[in-house]
């Protein structure tokens, strides 16, 4: 038997053979990839198990695995390498077959059975001819079922592990990646060894090894995947009178978060081995981060191929023997990681070379040919992996069993489409910083490596850090203000030939009265409903003879209009905005028909019992200021307003002083200019003054409103306080402490939903505005446990107020709100959004693009600061909508 083992699978999933090999020796690679494949058939067995089938009638050969949702990273404290060493012992006789057995039988029928562990996982495979399917699926069986783990056998079993061990201190690679590891991840298990310790393995008994079978080996935990030349509902019928077995429910792995990193990690390691190595690595996030295609790319950029950088630039100019650039990306945020192997006399030199490229990335487009190229290669070999059934099971065990997702591949194809030059740019400024490195040595002679102060300069001198780097540069912003007071921005983005526009003036609810209600919202809905030159329906076919899109907006604090145009039709784009915006007519019937529309949208929102709660809450939060209104008004203010009342809001409201439209995509800033200039440069006026705003009054104790719905089973509760404003100092820290509360992974989930079961879903979220916002604490509960989901929510409160957020909590919710910002970030509109609305609001427009360095510079005191500042359990606004049905 052949088992796989030591560090976590971390080799691309592009290099060649000879590279994987030279640094990792025998891993196996974390994730799938993204190449169609035949249909997947699915079934769940009445115990738990999943059995997946792909057929594939023209293979003489089929593939069995089982995988099992368990490996290094479950170990408990002191039994490290038990995963892998119970791995082996599944080897080592059943209640039907003795030692040797198993692979006996497998190979008498001409199959080849392994099996490895990793990190997240466990894999037993065999690969036999069709006609023996059932006898692998059978023994597969027997073994994951039925071993014996007999006391004798244990022991003989450990004393190969250690010589496993003994061998991996023989391998200066692997020695060398599983200290990069042990660097980089100081939390994670990931900075383990899957193999263990020549202690942890010897401290293994029995008692242990039947423990660890029955936490883990569930059929829950488990999935068996047929691939080849089988017949679907045979295998499920053979898989229902083989995996018999019912077990109990298991154990729960439990999450793990590395903290965020914000200074060098340094290791040395001397040994008389040649030639030297150097590696750098770059904490990344996991595999469905938006940004692992974008990091495949850049490192198939670097080393994917004979034509690649690092081969052409270092190898072949005598800097390095090789090199080698990857994305590790398992289920947990991983590491991009770079190395070389070189000569002793040239560590130094191969450091700063390897650098100077990566430097490269961070401030030079790369071609598209360059590009397209390693696109290529990335789809290629993944081509050539599932030439055999064991490729083909391996991708569709990794993508259901750790992933859970059959289609991510098709998201991942789909991203790694669209990648442009400019995203390999704005994400190597992101990742590639000094104060995030591991940079690790391995010479014969300690003064042949630079120390770490060394280390560090060449790092700061070489990479650019986050301020300066390709983060803004991918997308640099222009701001100009043209001489009747319009604020113009340009982002260019030349990825696609799409040009987003977004014109907009400060309005919405902030400044609309009791009595008018809506109109912003009306207003915004009406701006394209016909002008003076078109009807409704001619606007409508001329932007469908575009392929374009124009509509109006309005929220809590701002009223505008958006456009999206091909970018050969932007003249017109600009022209047809310029028209919405000066020369909406607002025909009576029209008007008509959207008051009745909004008006229906209102009863409607009645029903949303989540939204309907939300709506009593501000009311009660909001006793003076616009912010308690409804964003489409009421019934009643609806029906009061008039074209007159609309028109004047029109005429007086969108003025160029204050106005600004942002412009980001397949266009120059020069173009940018001459078009706003021409389009809207002969606009005159002041800006719209409302006058002052009302002032909300400090309120102390519980404030509290109530209604009761009897047509409705829950109750719906939403607890809060005034919140933060646009520029509060507190807003970042805020932002976090909601992180950690909100979500699947956050303390309400956890607690009220998990724990108490009070509710399907329970939510939190911070609402600021350009006045102070609102922060909300949101559960249906049934209505005898109302009064326990109050208290939930104090209790969570009480214990942010009173302890400081852990480690990784708190990398965790940042973690989240980096993530979250960045995939809200991928479409042209909402890029320039990025930078639109701070303009609007008159915030600064540097302090909008640093979201990143601003969330990860918050501490554990600043949230439990914040917390003790905005969330009072003795002072809050309650807000009930109450269900009719009772005592349940």
């Amino acid at each position: 038997m052949k088992s796989r083992y030591g560090i976590p699978s971390i080799f691309p999933r592009y290099l060649t053979a000879f590279l994987i090999l030279s640094l990792l020796a025998v891993l196996v690679p974390e994730a799938g990839a993204f190449v169609d494949r035949g249909e997947v058939v699915s079934r769940t067995l009445p115990n738990g198990l999943e059995v997946l089938v792909q057929e594939e009638p023209s293979q003489k050969v089929v593939e069995v695995q089982v995988w099992v949702g368990v490996g290094s990273r479950d170990e408990p404290a002191g039994k490290e390498g038990i995963a892998h060493l119970f791995e082996h012992m599944l080897f080592k006789g059943t209640k039907t077959r003795g030692v040797g057995e198993i692979a006996s039988n497998v190979e008498a029928a001409g199959g080849d059975i392994n099996a490895y562990t990793s990190m997240g996982h466990t894999v037993y495979h065999i690969t036999i001819a069709n006609e023996y399917a059932a006898t692998a699926m059978e023994i597969l069986a027997d073994a994951i079922q039925y071993s014996t783990f007999d006391s004798g056998e244990l022991e003989r079993e450990k004393l190969v592990v250690k010589e496993e061990i003994n061998r991996g201190k023989d391998n200066p690679s692997r020695i060398f990646s599983q200290e990069l590891f042990k660097t980089a991840y100081i939390v994670h298990p990931y900075g383990r060894t899957v193999i263990g310790t020549p202690e942890s393995v010897d401290s293994v008994k029995r008692g242990d090894m039947v423990d660890f079978h029955k936490a883990w080996y569930v059929p829950g935990n488990m999935k068996l995947l047929v691939v080849g030349g089988v017949s679907a509902s045979e295998v499920f019928e053979r898989a229902a009178e083989l995996f018999v077995e019912q077990g109990e429910k298991g154990s729960e792995r439990e999450e793990s978060v590395e903290p965020g990193q914000d200074k060098l990690r340094n290791f040395s390691l001397v040994m008389d081995t040649d030639p030297a190595r150097v590696t750098f690595a770059f904490p990344i996030g996991e595999l469905t981060d938006p940004d692992t295609p974008v990091l495949d790319l850049a490192a198939a950029i670097l080393s994917g191929g004979r034509s690649a950088r690092f081969p052409i630039h270092l190898r072949d100019q005598g800097i390095v023997l090789s090199a080698w650039a990857y994305a590790y990306t398992p289920r947990d945020p991983g590491l991009f990681i770079v190395g070389a192997m070189t000569t002793q006399d040239k560590v130094e030199i191969a450091s700063r070379a390897l650098l100077q490229q990566i430097a490269r990335l961070q401030t030079e487009l790369v071609s598209m040919e360059e590009l397209n190229l390693a696109r290529d290669q990335i789809i290629n070999d993944k081509i050539f992996s599932r030439e055999t059934v064991q490729g083909q099971a391996q991708e569709l065990g990794y993508l259901a069993l750790t992933l859970g997702d059959l289609g991510f591949n098709d998201t991942y194809y789909s991203r790694l489409q669209s990648v442009a030059p400019g995203d390999i740019l704005e994400v190597a400024g992101r990742v590639f910083r000094p104060e995030r490195a591991t940079a690790g040595f391995l010479t014969r002679d300690p003064d042949s490596q630079p120390d770490e102060g060394t280390t560090a300069r060449l790092l700061t001198d070489i990479l650019k850090p986050a301020a300066e780097s390709a983060s803004t540069a991918a997308a640099a912003v222009y701001r100009s203000i043209l001489p009747n007071g319009i604020t113009l921005i340009v982002r260019e983005d030349r990825r696609l030939p799409l040009v987003a526009v977004r014109a907009g003036v400060l309005g919405g609810i902030r400044y609309e009265t009791q009595e008018a209600q809506g109109s912003y919202n009306l207003l915004a809905h009406l701006l394209t409903r016909g002008t003076s030159k078109r009807t409704a329906q001619e606007m409508a076919q001329k932007l469908d003879s575009l392929s374009a899109s124009i509509g109006g907006f309005s929220g809590r604090n701002s009223l505008g209009i958006t456009g999206k145009f091909l970018s050969r039709d932007i003249r017109e784009g600009f022209s047809l905005m310029r028209e919405v915006l000066t020369e909406a007519t607002f025909p009576q019937g029209e008007i008509d028909l959207f008051k009745g529309q909004v008006v229906s949208a209102i009863k409607a929102q009645k029903d949303d019992m989540t939204s309907f709660a939300l709506d009593l809450f501000r009311r009660t939060l909001f006793r003076e200021h616009p912010y308690r209104f409804n964003v489409m008004g009421t019934e009643e203010s609806v029906g009061n307003i008039t074209r007159n009342g609309l028109l004047s809001i029109y005429r007086t409201v969108i003025q160029p002083k204050g106005m600004v439209i942002s412009v980001s995509g397949d266009i120059t800033v020069q173009r940018a200019y001459q078009l706003t200039q021409e389009y809207f440069g002969d606009l005159e006026g002041a800006p719209y003054d409302p006058g002052p705003l009302p002032v909300e009054v400090d309120r102390d104790g519980i404030v509290s409103e109530r209604t009761l719905r009897e047509d409705k089973a829950q109750t719906h509760v939403i607890l809060g306080y005034p919140g933060p404003a646009l520029d509060d100092a507190d807003l970042e820290a805020l932002e976090v402490l909601n992180a950690v509360l909100a979500g699947q992974g956050g303390r309400l989930f956890k607690e009220l939903r998990d724990k108490e079961s009070l509710a399907y879903s329970v939510f939190s979220f911070v609402a600021p505005g350009i006045d102070p916002g609102y922060i909300a604490f949101g559960i249906g509960v049934s209505p005898a446990r109302e009064a326990q989901a109050v208290e939930g929510f104090l209790e969570q409160i009480r214990l942010i107020r009173k302890e400081p957020v852990s480690a990784q909590e708190m990398a965790r919710a940042k973690r989240y709100l980096v993530g979250s910002h960045m995939i809200g970030l991928q479409t042209l509109q909402s890029r320039g959004d990025e930078v639109f609305f701070p303009a609007l609001y008159g915030q600064d427009l540097d302090h909008a693009l640093s979201f990143e360095k601003r969330i990860q510079s918050v501490t554990a005191w600043q949230v439990k600061e914040a917390a003790l500042k905005f969330l009072d359990p003795e002072n809050y606004t309650l807000a009930v909508v109450e269900g009719g049905v009772k005592g349940e």
